[in-house]
């Protein structure tokens, strides 16, 4: 496959999704991952079981890229037509796998989970497919080469559940692009600003440069530079270290959860969280990711103010006399969790999510952290916008971020420092 801006478009399969009975979490999932590697997704699509539909749906999202990402469809019964209606558009015929049909049967006496003949349908490919290992369910998924209006394109057909298509389609990109499809583009992260007025202040900068492009990954936003020069590249991070520093997380793809993640994992550090408002998001979404376990010891959720005095030691007084919301509470809460953990730093959040008990002191919104290490006990205030959901979505975010800011600020000006040395012609805001 070349490497000069690829562009993919992605559909989805299946009845269910198609009415709304299943929520299409896979599109998304591929989008991101393909746009992680500097892969223009230019279209998704879903389609329901009928062949007509799938074959006029695969035929006009392939006219539109390369490569075409399939969710479903993949399964034993006379509506999983993607292996079919594929093999039809790319004029082949379907083949039996003995191999991928004798994984199946060894998955189903492991589980002990009678086998139907029918089953045998999964083991089906097209003709110079190649396939895909399944290893957490019955249906292998393929990649198959065909030639449409006279250009090459690529039908990557992955199962419908999550579980098994997420690892799959991470496989399949290590193996198609072991180097990383986006050498040479510039990914920034940023953190607790919207892309309206990242836009704004960006406006010197465009003004000279030219536009970039953007990817809201709430609370997060990606800026894209693809394949700058790198006269570009570093103007860019001078502007942006000059003129956003505090909503700079780093000169990557990473997220702010990934980046932590290398923090506690290069420094041996433990970590513990003690959450309220967050109901235990932080916990999740430091968990989300495999091999959690080396750095993250657990957390409480200390929803209601008997949990924070039993479980963290949160003095009554306090309680009652500043509210839970408050900096001693956040402190006591960071120290106590630490303590009752045995961990090397943790962090608490208490806040007002709303949409009601705000106050004018405490409007909705108001957050405070707390973040304790060997050194001592820190608190942080914060104002974010309101909405419950926004409250609790970013606010483990913003913590993270405070826990490891002076890592990250190391970590950007290594990064500036390996561009173009001296260049420093970014244009300043007034």
């Amino acid at each position: 496959m070349t490497k000069q801006r690829l562009k993919a478009t992605i559909l989805a399969t299946g009845e269910e999704v198609l009415r709304g009975e299943l929520t299409d979490s896979n599109s998304p999932h591929i989008a991101d991952k393909l746009g992680e590697l500097g892969i223009d997704v230019e279209l998704q699509l879903t389609a329901g079981d009928r062949p007509e539909d799938l074959k006029w749906a695969m035929q006009t999202l392939l006219g539109r890229s390369d490569i075409l990402v399939i969710s479903g469809g993949l399964g034993p019964t006379e509506d999983d037509l993607t292996t079919v209606v594929a093999a039809e558009l790319a004029g082949v015929e379907t083949f039996f796998d003995e191999s991928s049909w004798q994984q199946i049967v060894s998955l189903f006496e492991q589980y002990r989970i009678p086998l139907s003949e029918n089953n045998r349908k999964q083991a089906y490919f097209p003709l110079g497919a190649t396939i895909l290992e399944n290893p957490r369910g019955t249906a292998p998924g393929f990649e198959l080469p065909l030639e449409l209006d006279g250009e090459q394109k690529w039908i990557i057909a992955l199962p419908g559940p999550p579980a098994e298509m997420q690892p799959m389609l991470a496989t399949w990109l290590t193996r198609r692009f072991p180097g990383g499809e986006n050498q040479g583009d510039l990914f920034i992260r940023l953190l607790g600003i919207g892309e309206s007025t990242l836009a704004e202040a960006l406006e010197p900068w465009s003004a000279r440069w030219g536009p970039v492009s953007y990817r809201v990954q709430f609370p997060e936003i990606q800026i894209k530079l693809y394949r700058p020069e790198p006269a570009k590249a570093a103007a860019l991070c001078d502007f942006l270290t000059k003129n956003l520093a505090p909503y700079l997380v780093d000169f990557s793809a990473r997220t702010t959860a990934e980046l932590f993640a290398d923090y506690l994992l290069e420094n041996r550090l433990t970590f513990a969280a003690a959450e309220s408002c967050s109901g235990g998001l932080l916990s999740k979404i430091l968990t989300d990711a495999p091999g959690s376990s080396r750095y993250f010891l657990g957390g409480v959720v200390s929803y209601h103010n008997d949990i924070k005095q039993s479980a963290l030691g949160v003095d009554p007084k306090i309680l009652a006399t500043e509210g839970a919301v408050s900096e001693s509470v956040a402190l006591q809460m960071a120290s106590g969790i630490r303590s009752r953990f045995k961990s090397d730093l943790s962090l608490s959040i208490t806040g007002i999510a709303g949409p009601d008990g705000g106050t004018p002191e405490k409007p909705v919104g108001t957050v405070w952290m707390g973040k304790a290490t060997a050194e001592g006990v820190e608190a942080k205030l914060m104002q974010m916008f309101p909405g419950r959901n926004r409250v609790r979505g970013a606010a483990p975010f913003h913590g993270m971020h405070w826990i490891i800011a002076s890592w990250l600020e190391t970590r950007r000006a290594r990064y500036r420092s390996s561009l173009s040395p001296g260049i420093s012609s970014a244009p300043q805001r007034p």
